[in-house]
């Protein structure tokens, strides 16, 4: 009798442990959200092309290459961050908005006053659009 009562304890538990896994919604994979959003991989890479630059010793095909071969997560990152920079300047220029970020971080650096320092400025200029869009939001919720 003790053997029987454990025995209907035990698939009790299981029983509801089963129901819980049950209930529990599943995350959308970056594949599904691509598919939901853009339909195919492809569309996606074209929408990302005009979003990033290139590299300087870089041609166009292997350039689309890249892009086209990149993972989904990553497409979604560099799509979502392209989108929020031009949003943030008012331009669908990539190379304006870029400049325009920098000026604006190097302003929240320095400050309006004092002389320019170019090679500060410089150095910013090399780093990503996902970085520079970070320092930027940071300082706009600090201040």
């Amino acid at each position: 009798m003790g053997i029987t009562n454990n025995r209907k304890m035990r698939d009790r538990r299981e029983a509801k442990r089963k129901e819980k896994l049950r209930n529990i919604p599943q995350k959308t994979t970056p594949s599904q959200v691509v598919k939901q959003e853009f339909e195919s991989k492809v569309s996606l890479a074209e929408k990302v092309l005009p979003l990033i630059e290139k590299r300087t010793e870089e041609d166009d095909a292997t350039f689309t290459k890249r892009i086209s071969t990149m993972s989904n997560t990553k497409l979604l990152r560099l799509y979502r961050i392209g989108k929020e920079l031009f949003a943030s300047f008012n331009t669908e220029d990539f190379v304006v908005a870029k400049s325009a970020l920098v000026d604006s971080v190097y302003k929240k650096y320095r400050g309006e006053t004092g002389k320019i320092d170019q090679d500060f400025k410089n150095k910013l200029a090399t780093y990503s659009v996902a970085r520079l869009l970070d320092i930027h939001k940071n300082y706009k919720k600090n201040k």
